[in-house]
């Protein structure tokens, strides 16, 4: 539950008015916390992926992120893979993300672990808030 906190700092510093707020993030935790991957280094959290399952074959990525003082160093990749082995040993057959258009450092990632682009939604969070929905396929 600690990391709750340290996800709620980081949330805010990369998503600002978009950051879950803590008890959104309890009631996730509650129902989706033990699919959920956290990188951290001398006790401190680097990143984190928050996944969720539905049983039946779909997963959604609901938050990603690194901390800035950490990107460039592999954590994103190593976060989303881990995420990614965690959804095909729960037999989930794709996994969602969404993305800020325009984003190419999260684009080049997702497309690095085999995201592709599936749809643009111009108010997926409200007005002046589109996001690109992308998706990757898992072969068992």
């Amino acid at each position: 539950m600690t990391d709750l906190d340290a996800i709620r700092a980081l949330e805010v510093i990369e998503f600002g008015h978009l950051a879950y707020p803590y008890f959104v993030l309890r009631q996730l935790f509650e129902l989706h916390g033990a699919n959920w991957t956290v990188a951290e280094e001398a006790g401190e959290l680097c990143g984190y992926v928050l996944t969720a399952l539905d049983g039946a074959g779909t997963a959604w990525f609901l938050g990603f992120a690194v901390a800035a003082d950490r990107q460039g160093r592999g954590y994103g990749r190593t976060l989303l893979e881990a995420a990614l082995a965690q959804c095909r040993r729960a037999e989930a057959e794709q996994v969602f993300v969404t993305v800020k258009p325009g984003n190419r450092v999260a684009y080049h990632l997702y497309k690095e672990v085999g995201f592709v682009w599936t749809d643009h939604e111009a108010t997926y969070f409200g007005a002046d808030e589109p996001r690109d929905v992308l998706v990757r396929r898992i072969y068992h």
